[in-house]
């Protein structure tokens, strides 16, 4: 969860789009658009989730055996990857907070943000925004459906943590929209996104480790 509230992409694309808007609209128009951003992205969470979930169910169900699988180690190495990548490469080289994407799809985001004006050009732009951190999430995904599934999915626990888990990433978004209607500006905002740049980039890289540390060590995921 702490991964998944830490990741940029979305967050900035939002930011982005809220500020667009509020060049085009009044602020209780951008207020109400900002919302269907935020429904898009939370319904791909949410769909994406599910999804994983039943494979996982129909794939491990009856193989979750540690002595016998190698999934477990499997995880574990793509996880100490993505630590390493995102220490080192998450964020472009230079001041500001250009992350990983290609430039190519970074302009193209600019400008759906800044063409969006309706209810559903704002929904799809939040679908659509987390797209090329796939890589980074669905090994999450993954992760948290096998432990769910091992917790039993019909218990109390298991589903809170399924509700907490699909609302973690639209959490800095509704912060993102707070400071807007705050009287904060996109410069303000991106400031502290600047000022919390080593900060993000070590909780990834730790969060990434310590899972896999995890795994390894307890084998919670097999």
């Amino acid at each position: 969860m702490l991964i998944m509230g830490s990741l940029q992409l979305t967050p900035g694309v939002f930011a982005l789009f809220y500020h667009y808007s509020l060049g085009q609209f009044s602020k209780a128009k951008t207020s109400y658009l900002s919302l269907f951003f935020i429904l898009g992205a939370e319904i791909v969470t949410t769909c994406l989730y599910l999804s994983i979930f039943y494979l996982t169910c129909i794939f491990f169900f009856d193989n979750l055996h540690p002595e016998t699988s190698i999934l477990f180690w499997a995880i574990a190495g793509i996880l100490i990857a993505l630590g390493i990548v995102s220490f080192f490469f998450y964020y472009r080289r230079g001041t500001g907070t250009k992350l990983f994407i290609p430039r190519k799809y970074a302009e193209a985001l600019d400008l759906s943000a800044k063409s969006a004006k309706t209810r559903s050009d704002a929904f799809m732009l939040g679908a659509l925004a987390g797209t090329c951190e796939l890589f980074f999430t669905l090994p999450l995904y993954i992760v948290t459906c096998i432990e769910i599934m091992r917790m039993g999915s019909e218990g109390f626990a298991s589903n809170l943590l399924t509700v907490i888990y699909i609302l973690t990433p639209v959490i800095p978004l509704f912060f993102i929209r707070w400071k807007f209607q705050s009287g904060l500006n996109l410069a303000d905002i991106q400031k502290s996104r600047v000022h919390d740049k080593i900060f993000t980039r070590f909780i990834l890289a730790f969060s990434y480790i310590l899972i896999a540390i995890l795994i390894i060590c307890f084998r919670t995921v097999y």
